[in-house]
């Protein structure tokens, strides 16, 4: 059910133009005269609050900047987007802090925000506009024990100033890590998470509507029944990517990083793309092979019905950042070789800035750890937000945590978008 979350920032930001601008061909600059072009960048600042909600952070120490716990829910972790037809975006929060035993205070969320795209100073200000709904479980689809019903009473230790809440069946990030986003044509909201690997279902309150739907044969460390059986896949690697093919009907989840099996047989470059439909999955997977195993995924989304788009990233952050790309790749396997085919379409390092949009140069570049948000505006444009990790430094600052960027960029070639993946569809 919806806690009906609906407070402004605490951060005084106005509410940005709705309409969404044209998109002209990159102007080039000098350095890069044919690539990409930023088009818009805005901010929405890290300490960005749900008003009148829950306090957070019990379980983390913070940062010299922003000491834990905080007074409230932070707006934060963008890990999945949905644009919106009215220039305002759909925004996933993770599972709050990182991990498992430090988010159980951290209610999983959908927020609504709007960047300022015709800023042309360097100062574009995005507007928290509010908390669309909360996760919750209260048809108890899900068949073990979650934090607001069993687990938290059932914790050795709370630490200070926390008690454990009235058994709501509100979720947090102890029961789930969403990574990935789409609302399908019935107005339902599809989630690809990672403590399974599971796809979650949920109603247009956020209410979960069927049981989590787990990975056949993937399991990671945080699958909340493993009890004996070995994890074959990581901590964090499981859906940070979820596209759905232009009619709706079919779910493409993809994996962050490379199963055990993948690994042992050579196959560390490979991430796996699943297709689902009704629910259930089909049949094998299509494989995507990154240009390093040290690499991820960052975003996965459908361009048509057999084009998608691909954020691989490497794992640096500020000066150590290097490899942040968005590449076009081809679902049809036409020589059967099981890959999917891959062709450069944008570096997140390299995108050309001739008129000041940001404060960061020419080229402008966006050298977060995570960058896990890419939406297609139309077929010139596509919209790309990173997640902060709040309230981590290192991105822009060594001392100050990163903020919620987005970024704007008119490509160098039109997409070949199917119109019912556009912006109010």
């Amino acid at each position: 059910m919806t806690l009906g979350l609906r407070a402004l920032a605490l951060s005084s930001l106005a509410l940005a133009a709705a309409a969404l601008p044209a998109h002209a061909a990159p102007e080039g600059s000098p350095v890069a005269p044919d690539g990409a072009t930023l088009s818009a960048w805005s901010v929405l600042p890290a300490a960005t609050y749900v008003a009148d909600s829950e306090p957070s952070g019990h379980w983390t120490s913070g940062n010299a900047a922003v000491p834990a716990p905080y007074a409230a829910q932070p707006v934060q972790g963008f890990s999945g987007t949905h644009a919106l037809g009215d220039g305002s975006f759909l925004v996933l929060s993770d599972n709050g802090f990182g991990a498992k035993a430090n988010s159980a205070d951290f209610l999983l969320s959908v927020h609504r925000i709007t960047p300022e795209t015709f800023a042309a100073d360097g100062d574009g200000e995005t507007t928290y506009d509010e908390t669309l709904f909360t996760f919750s479980d209260p048809h108890h689809h899900i068949p073990w024990p979650i934090w607001r019903d069993g687990a938290c009473e059932d914790a050795e230790d709370l630490p200070a100033g926390y008690a454990c809440p009235d058994a709501d069946r509100v979720l947090t990030g102890w029961d789930f890590d969403p990574e990935s986003l789409q609302v399908a044509d019935d107005g339902t909201f599809w989630v690809g998470e990672e403590f399974g690997p599971f796809l979650l279902h949920l109603d247009a309150t956020g209410e979960l509507i069927e049981p989590p739907i787990p990975t056949p044969g993937v399991m990671s460390p945080s699958h909340p029944t493993l009890g004996d059986a070995v994890p074959n896949l990581a901590s964090s690697k499981g859906f940070e990517g979820l596209a759905i093919s232009p009619n709706g009907t079919t779910l493409r989840p993809m994996l962050e990083g490379a199963t055990a099996e993948d690994k042992a047989a050579g196959l560390d470059h490979d991430l796996r793309i699943y297709t689902v439909r009704n629910g259930a999955y089909a049949d094998g997977f299509l494989r995507y092979e990154m240009e390093s195993p040290a690499h991820a995924l960052g975003d996965f989304i459908q361009v048509n019905n057999h084009e998608a788009l691909v954020i691989e990233r490497d794992n640096g952050a500020g000066a150590k950042a290097v490899f942040k790309r968005i590449y076009l790749v081809d679902l049809r396997d036409t020589d059967e070789d099981g890959y999917v085919e891959k062709r450069l379409l944008v570096d997140l390092m390299d995108v050309a800035n001739p008129a000041g949009l940001s404060p960061y140069g020419d080229p402008f570049t966006f050298p977060f750890f995570t960058i896990e948000d890419v939406e297609i505006l139309d077929a010139r444009a596509i919209a790309v937000m990173n997640d902060n990790n709040f309230p981590a430094v290192g991105g822009r600052s060594s001392t100050e945590p990163d903020q919620n960027e987005y970024v704007e960029i008119t490509l160098a070639e039109p997409l070949k978008v199917d119109r019912r993946l556009l912006p109010g569809r």
